[in-house]
């Protein structure tokens, strides 16, 4: 008799034989792995095990087999299953998890069609869809997803958005798709049995190019960033925020990031702080004259609106004075030099406080790019680079009081043909949604009182190989920020790090040659 274990129950059942068991994990017969195969399960804000989706050797002549694994917190095996796809013509697009099922996003190139499949937690199938009638802005979208995947990042495409697919807990998923050339967007909401709940869709009376990036699930919204254009090819971008209804798909807030007319304003992150019930954004701001995503900001605000979409209160903290005074000294150099803060992460912990987590880059000019372009190439004549991470600590009434600031080496990150020409604001946007950031995540506990930032830095001494090392900064409700470093260094084709049980991450190393993928659990030593 077939018994249906939920995570928790299963993650329960081997709690007890997991503490005997080596917590590390050797797949074999393995083609191929991207970053975006492997899933953190949560329950609450706390990693409960993983489901991960990989490529096997072929079934036959005709057909591939991708393996569906599911996984506790301590890589002990749950279940598994091997699905078999028509050979070289499925390729995964999304691989998600709401908390209660699990969802596969293919793009099937035979077909021409879009599909989605879901799973319970015991990995037996709950929905299948397939969408045809892609339209042009589908497929560019598409491809885009296809490129960005290929550099190991998160499968959400490139500058404008790609084809994605985000859970929300206790509701589904949701689906984005484009109007005609990318001229506006539709959501569609679909129920774990990938049952249509809602539809929302940009007017098609506006007179705005629109895209829409959905950030976050929290409390009962949907919080999106929407850019609105005056055409397709105007560099003019005006960023709003966006707030949906999970249940119904109403959208219940829609206010641009500059509400007065003596702002210049860009946007970093946007929130809820289901404490306070208030929305909250983060970002830049120039001068009147300055342009947004080009110019040099002025420093960074804070934004509170009300559930109603009222203003509640803008702070600003000046890069010369409120940053200054308690800017650590060997931070300023970078600053000087012209790199930019872009944030990666915003946490509130139980005693009121607010930690903004970011991670310094600028554009400069790539040598080579322009000795190309100028023989007709079609390279790009600017590079990104990646330099360190800062943590920004306030009060409970938003007074900054403390800056830590952690060096690491320079990285570079690659910025397409023409791109160069967005700004610097934007190309934040898309280091980040191609995972060229070396911020990798931030982790918190149940309770919002210890938090850890883990980020990768590649180190590079004179004379000696390049090393990758994980860094940690641990920081939290004691007032103490710590620091934890960890060689990661491997000979892996290619190398992942995930979110995993309190105090670990996950590692997965890839070695394609030997078609094996390893999987293990990493103390943090704090």
């Amino acid at each position: 008799m077939f018994v249906k274990q939920t995570l928790l129950a299963a993650t329960v059942a081997l709690a007890v034989p997991a503490a005997l068991h080596a917590q590390t994990q050797t797949l074999d017969n393995i083609s191929r792995v991207y970053r975006t195969a492997i899933e953190p399960v949560y329950a609450g804000n706390e990693v409960k095990g993983y489901v991960t989706y990989t490529k096997g050797d072929k079934a036959d002549k005709k057909n591939d087999n991708f393996l569906l694994d599911f996984y506790d917190q301590d890589l002990n095996k749950v279940s598994n299953i091997t699905l078999q796809k028509p050979a070289g013509k499925y390729f995964l697009l999304r691989n998600a998890f709401n908390g209660s099922a699990f969802a596969m996003y293919y793009y099937n190139s035979k077909e021409k069609t879009l599909e989605l499949e879901t799973y319970d937690t015991s990995l037996k199938k709950l929905g299948f869809k397939a969408i045809g009638d892609l339209n042009r802005g589908d497929m560019m979208a598409t491809q885009q997803s296809f490129m960005t995947q290929g550099n190991d990042g998160e499968g959400g495409g490139g500058l404008m958005g790609g084809m994605t697919l985000f859970p929300v807990p206790n509701f589904g998923f949701v689906r984005n798709s484009y109007e005609g050339m990318m001229k506006g967007y539709n959501l569609q909401m679909y129920d774990d049995k990938l049952t249509p709940r809602w539809r929302l869709s940009s007017d098609p009376k506006s007179k705005f190019y629109e895209t829409v990036s959905l950030t976050q699930a929290v409390d009962k919204y949907i919080l999106a960033t929407v850019l609105r254009r005056d055409g397709m090819m105007s560099k003019k971008i005006n960023a709003f925020m966006v707030a949906i209804e999970s249940a119904t798909g109403k959208k219940v807030f829609d206010v641009p990031v500059e509400t007065t007319n003596t702002e210049q304003l860009s946007l970093s992150s946007f929130t809820f702080d289901p404490v306070k019930r208030e929305f909250v954004a983060v970002g830049e701001f120039y001068k009147l004259n300055d342009k947004p995503f080009v110019n040099k900001s002025q420093g960074f605000f804070i934004k509170r609106f009300s559930e109603a979409g009222k203003p509640v209160a803008v702070k600003n903290y000046g890069w010369h004075n409120e940053v200054a005074a308690l800017m650590p000294a060997e931070a300023r150099p970078s600053q000087e030099d012209g790199f930019v803060n872009y944030t990666q992460s915003i946490v509130r912990g139980s005693n009121g406080k607010t930690y903004i987590v970011a991670e310094q880059y600028k554009v400069v000019g790539d040598g080579l790019g322009i000795a190309l372009t100028a023989l007709g190439g079609g390279a790009s004549v600017s590079k990104g680079k990646i330099a360190n991470m800062l943590v920004f600590a306030l009060d409970p009434d938003y007074k900054l009081t403390d800056i830590k600031f952690y060096p690491k080496d320079p990285s570079v990150a690659y910025v397409p043909p023409g791109a160069g020409l967005m700004g610097t604001g934007l190309l934040g946007m898309y280091f980040r949604q191609s995972g060229q950031f070396d911020y990798q995540f931030t982790q918190k506990n149940d309770a919002n009182s210890q938090f850890n930032v883990v980020y990768i830095n590649y180190d590079k001494e004179k004379g000696e190989a390049t090393k990758k090392v994980i860094g940690n900064v641990a920081f939290g409700d004691n007032g103490q920020f710590k620091v934890d470093k960890i060689d990661g260094t491997s000979n892996a084709t290619a190398s992942f790090l995930y979110p995993a049980k309190p105090g670990y991450v996950m590692l997965v190393d890839y070695l394609k040659k030997e078609k094996k993928m390893g999987m293990k659990l990493v103390k943090l030593n704090i």
